[in-house]
């Protein structure tokens, strides 16, 4: 069965879009690190990307989206764009005075693995279309 290449890269696209933008949460979270009653935040990757995938494992459908009455048509917007559905607060192992639950070595623990993670999915997408551009090649 012949399929697109939307379908193709659409999990790499959204798994990348996601990881993207748990680094920017995560990021958010160290800047805050001395800010009083700063709330850590983080992103649950997997269920966001199940939000994004049919039963099947075929992408769903987007959807479009009128900003304002006034505009035509709409932006198109995937599944998995709602990112603050996905958004998580994690408990902190030690809760400050100020109410800020920012912990510095946590945070910095887990942008380590969110740019190894981020990283990853590069180099599978960069796979990915090398084997496609030997197969166009019929090598």
């Amino acid at each position: 069965m012949a399929r697109s290449l939307d379908s193709y890269f659409a999990f790499n696209n959204a798994a990348m879009t996601v990881k993207n933008q748990r680094l920017e949460i995560i990021s958010g979270n160290i800047a805050n690190a001395t800010t009083p009653g700063y709330k850590a935040k983080d992103l649950d990757f997997a269920s966001l990307l199940k939000k994004s995938f049919a039963e099947g494992g075929e992408p769903l459908p987007i959807q479009a989206e009128n900003t304002n009455r006034g505009h035509l048509g709409g932006s198109m917007r995937p599944a998995w764009a709602d990112l603050e559905a996905g958004i998580v607060y994690p408990v902190p192992f030690n809760p400050s005075l100020d109410d800020n639950t920012v912990e510095i070595g946590v945070e910095q623990a887990r942008y380590g693995r969110a740019v190894v993670d981020y990283q990853a999915s590069v180099q599978f997408m960069e796979n990915k279309i090398s084997g496609l551009r030997k197969a166009f090649r019929g090598e």
